[in-house]
């Protein structure tokens, strides 16, 4: 019959919008995880930026069953045909689940179930019945955030009240059956003398808006009534389109009763069918995106929804990067039934999905040249070209770099309209780094920002260097866009070893350019038993890298042979007098004064001496030889070596590591011939120093082996070129001031004896720097405010609230200054507070050691409640001992009010 089941059948309400639930899909699934990371930044006592991340507190999501049947329903049709609805169940747990629908419809009724698989309201073909099992129908295997549209038919009897029937649908969870069950109101009337049916639909429900897409609209127009005589007159319809569809023009078209399409002009006129003259009136009005119809002879009754006639139908197109939303439409009509007055309605309500798309740009960044030690700084703007906001995570790969190239992560993006850098942080729990979340649009830009150090020691540097920077969508892992960050060239480290000037003093120093010379640069003449100097600087002509400088000599240019000739001494010494066998460390483009200290033996013969000396890098192997020359015109001397310096806490302790030297040509310290007893002085009161003999000669102080020693007859004194290693034990006192260098002079203290001449003494010292600023971050959590705080994983479900604490604390004896400490909203979770949510607004206090509230307040602006984003506090100073406290809360999103996308 006309009116069995497989009709196109009767007037819906509204059009279910694909096949995923619209604002649900930020709900986190069972085992999701929550969690990231905070961070501090300060500033040093010697303006050094430092960074710190805390740990990572986890909670776990539970699962959690939950469903929803929407929505009430009503239609008017004429008694005795078949009215239908559609409904939605939706999965809005986050696990997958099944469910029961039933009716409460009598049995007798006829009513029965399907799946509209393509949620265009209509039975299809390949939509089959469901078939009940004890008055139930199974929906199985629903994913969370997942819908499915239901279809409905209710046959009607042409013995049915007048004023119309109505019942409910239910549903029921099968994963947790202690879940209430959901219902739905149907509401069917009836009409007489004529009823005009409107049953809009679209020929796809969602779609992407990457590109433009277009969509064809259908109004199909019935009367029901069976009587041809009961005409719905004076017809009339209006089509407010949203402003996201764009009427394409010139593409509507009108197809009669009789199956006759007419191209229908856009223009305010009036016009007919191509083939009965049937009058028509169209008009698309361009000022209010409108389409108005007429017919105005009225629809003759018994033309039902099931014919394939009767269509009024044309093209709309969603702009491509329209951003993630429903577009909901429908149609408004008027019409007078035959004996009766006119009445006005609504079409069903079709939602179209514009569903998210990823699509990014990233850009490389070449620097044309380098230089060995130098950090480079590669700056990759990127911006999020989709239609809805996205993270993507940021790898790195394809590295072409030379070997020891170490690689640091950064993110700059606008804060309060100013371009602020940050470490880059893993912000979505998930174990990667990333660049937050990115909202669409060139304005929204972010720079991600690559740090390369490039190694210091490179022998052999080559060119075209590159690493490529991945970002891959979160949304859509397999989306993914790179940006090649490239160096031209990179040259090496080099030293420059020149007499009596530096190359700063004069750019013609001799000694200029590498060597080993052709001709001595320099001569001395030095009596026997007397010492002469060549004055050595030693040239770091690196523009980036700080180096340090072993300092040799030898009498051949290859250096195959590095001991000199008897009675012949060269002693290199720091600018204090010092000697030492390296120099100290030389700030790119500095240089430092070196002493050559050449000491001849008094009984050394007359001779010409070549010596050549060479500097050699202790880290990237830069070296330059400087060709001089000694001329002896025909011995007791004691040292300690070398100038040390290094940085211990307050309270704390360092060891250093000196030999002791006899650079004379007789026995010193064995307690007859003279004494050698090392004292040491401090530059500040109350620090100490104590001195140790390296016992097993293995040059590592060990505690228990090594004895507390300071007079060389103990070990039969010092031979004439012998060595003996010592270490120097400096302890800091409790409350030593922080970036205050304390020195200790280390002196062997050596008397005549039975010597005729008076020994040459040269003391060391080992500078000691109080480090200040010592900060520390942890994070913590809980679910309830009565709960204790906790490292701990914790479970919780949807919709359940965490509370953050976030402490940074002073452990060091100096103010750390401008500390900035910072954290996101996870994913999965938007930041709660005030309204009746009765969680306090993100806050801050800061607190001395013994807990004394030293000052606190409110975190200035933060997200609003209900959103996501990044919460600060900053201080211009944090006080040894102190510590602040940051609190905010968050809820784990549940779909009611998350925003879409991740």
């Amino acid at each position: 019959m006309s009116k069995k089941i497989g009709l196109k059948l009767a007037l819906l309400l509204s059009l279910a919008a694909g096949a995923k639930a619209y604002g649900v899909t930020d709900i986190p699934l069972a085992n999701t995880d929550i969690g990231n990371q905070a961070y501090v930044s300060y500033f040093t006592e010697a303006n050094v930026a430092k960074y710190l991340q805390s740990n990572i507190v986890i909670t776990r999501v539970n699962s959690v069953y939950n469903l929803t049947l929407t929505p009430d329903r009503e239609t008017t049709i004429t008694r005795g045909n078949i009215a239908v609805f559609n409904h939605t169940l939706t999965n809005t747990g986050n696990i997958v689940d099944s469910y029961d629908l039933r009716h409460g419809y009598e049995a007798d009724r006829g009513v029965k179930f399907y799946l509209d698989l393509n949620s265009n309201g209509i039975i299809d073909t390949g939509e089959t019945e469901l078939v009940a099992v004890n008055g139930k129908y199974a929906i199985n295997n629903l994913a969370p955030g997942n819908r499915t549209s239901i279809l409905v038919v209710v046959p009607t009897k042409v013995t049915d009240d007048v004023a119309g029937i109505s019942n409910y649908i239910y549903a029921k969870s099968k994963g947790n059956t202690s879940l209430a069950e959901v219902q739905v109101s149907e509401r069917i009337y009836f009409q007489t003398g004529g009823n005009a049916i409107v049953y809009k639909a679209f020929n796809k429900s969602s779609g992407t808006s990457e590109n433009d897409n277009e969509i064809t609209v259908s109004l199909k127009i019935a009367n029901d009534d069976p009587l041809p005589a009961n005409i719905a007159t004076l017809f009339k319809l209006t089509d407010k389109l949203n402003d996201d569809f764009h009427y394409v023009l010139g593409s509507a078209k009108w197809k009669n009763y009789d199956g006759y399409e007419t191209v229908l002009t856009d223009a305010d006129d009036n016009e007919s069918d191509s083939e009965n003259s049937e009058a028509i009136k169209f008009k698309y009005t361009a000022g209010t995106n409108t389409i108005d119809f007429e017919l105005p002879n009225g629809i003759p009754g018994n033309k039902q929804l099931n014919t394939p006639n009767g269509y009024l139908e044309f093209k709309v197109v969603v702009p491509a990067n329209t951003a993630v939303k429903l577009i909901p439409n429908k149609a408004e009509y008027k019409f007078t039934p035959t004996g009766g007055s006119e009445i006005s309605r609504s079409s069903n309500t079709v939602n179209y999905e514009v569903l998210k798309f990823v699509r990014a740009t990233f850009e490389g960044h070449h620097i044309p040249t380098g230089q060995a030690g130098e950090t480079l700084r590669f700056v990759n703007k990127f911006t999020n070209t989709a239609n809805a906001s996205e993270r993507y995570n940021i790898t790195l790969s394809d590295e072409f770099f030379p070997t020891g190239t170490t690689f640091r992560l950064a993110m700059e993006a606008k804060e309060g309209g100013t371009l602020v850098e940050r470490p880059m942080l893993d912000t979505s729990g998930d174990g990667n780094i990333d660049t937050g979340l990115v909202l669409p649009g060139t304005a929204n830009s972010v720079n991600v920002i690559l740090y390369a150090t490039l190694p210091t020691n490179m022998s052999a540097p080559g060119s075209n260097y590159k690493i490529v920077k991945n970002a891959t969508s979160v949304y859509t892992p397999t989306y993914v866009v790179k940006a090649n960050d490239t160096v031209g060239t990179v040259s090496v480290t080099t030293v420059d070893l020149t007499n009596n000037d530096s190359l700063s003093e004069n750019s013609t120093a001799p000694g200029i350019g590498l060597g080993p010379e052709r001709n001595p640069v320099t001569q001395i003449n030095v009596n026997p038993g007397a010492t002469g100097t060549f004055v050595l600087h030693v040239n770091n002509t690196s523009s980036y890298v700080q180096d340090q400088y072993n300092l040799e000599v030898s009498t051949k240019a290859d250096f195959s042979d590095m001991t000199l000739p008897a009675g012949v001494v060269v002693r290199f010494k720091q600018g204090g007098g010092a000697e030492v066998t390296r120099t100290g460390i030389i700030l790119p483009n500095g240089s430092q004064r070196i002493d050559a200290e050449v000491t001849v033996a008094s009984t050394a013969g007359a001779a010409v001496v070549p010596l050549y000396f060479r500097v050699t890098s202790l880290t990237t192997g830069a070296r330059d030889i400087k060709y001089d020359s000694l001329s002896i015109n025909a011995i007791r001397s004691v040292q300690i070596i070398p100038n040390l310096t290094g940085e211990t806490y307050a309270g704390g302790n360092i060891v250093y590591t000196h030999q002791v030297r006899n650079n004379g040509n007789v026995l010193e310290g064995d307690g007859i011939s003279s004494s050698v007893i090392l004292s040491t002085t401090e530059s500040i009161a109350q620090w100490r120093t104590e001195l140790f003999l390296d016992v097993n000669k293995n040059g590592i102080y060990e505690v228990g082996t090594d004895i507390p020693f300071v007079d060389f007859a103990t070990v039969g004194g010092l031979k004439a070129g012998e060595q003996v290693t010592i270490f120097s034990k400096v302890y800091a006192p409790i409350g030593a001031v922080a970036g205050t260098t304390n020195v200790t002079t280390i002196t062997p203290n050596v008397t005549q004896g039975t010597y005729s001449t008076v020994p040459t003494v040269t003391s060391a010292t080992d500078s000691t720097k109080v480090l200040a600023e010592r900060l520390a971050i942890a994070k913590q959590q809980r679910l309830k405010t009565t709960d204790a705080w906790t490292y701990n994983l914790l479970n919780a479900n949807p919709g359940d609230k965490i509370y953050y604490k976030i402490q940074v604390r002073n452990y060091g004896t100096d103010d750390a200054k401008t500390v900035q400490l910072k954290d996101t909203v996870p994913f999965y979770t938007t930041i709660l507070y005030g309204g009746a949510s009765g969680v306090e607004a993100p806050r801050y206090e800061v607190l001395t050691s013994a807990g004394v509230l030293v000052t606190s307040g409110n975190i200035v602006n933060p997200p609003l409640s209900g959103e996501r984003g990044e919460l600060s506090v900053t201080l211009d100073t944090l006080a040894p001992g102190n510590y602040v406290n940051m609190y905010f809360a968050v809820k784990i999103n549940n779909g009611s009010s998350a925003p879409v996308g991740p």
